[in-house]
């Protein structure tokens, strides 16, 4: 099981990219790492980086699936709750980022939806 200390390891290794902006903030927990890894995401759909915004969904993904109980809260109440957010900020790529969200994460998605009534 992967463990809240270790989810930017895992990240660092699979997205070098992503280590400036994991160093920047000196993230010390899980939910605090989500954020950034949102961040870096919003920066790539920003820039039309669809292939990285695909391999961050994957990467977060498996973290839920290999992840302990704390790992798994952060994705769901701070990865998976920002999709609301990220649809609204960038309504023309709507589409592109519900193609390729994993069926783990999009169906968290749409039991927050539902249980919350929004």
């Amino acid at each position: 099981m992967i463990n809240q200390i270790e989810i930017p390891i895992y990240l660092e290794q699979a997205l070098p990219e992503i280590t400036t902006l994991l160093a920047a903030g000196k993230k010390s927990n899980a939910s605090e790492t989500m954020n950034a890894l949102i961040e870096f995401m919003c920066k790539n759909i920003k820039a039309h980086n669809f292939g990285v915004v695909k391999r961050c969904l994957r990467l977060v993904d498996k973290l839920y699936t290999k992840g302990n109980r704390a790992v798994r809260n952060a994705i769901e109440n701070v990865f998976v709750f920002s999709f609301t957010r990220l649809f609204l900020i960038y309504p023309d790529e709507k589409q592109q980022l519900m193609a390729i969200i994993p069926m783990t994460l999009y169906t968290l998605y749409i039991e927050q939806v539902c249980h919350r009534g929004c």
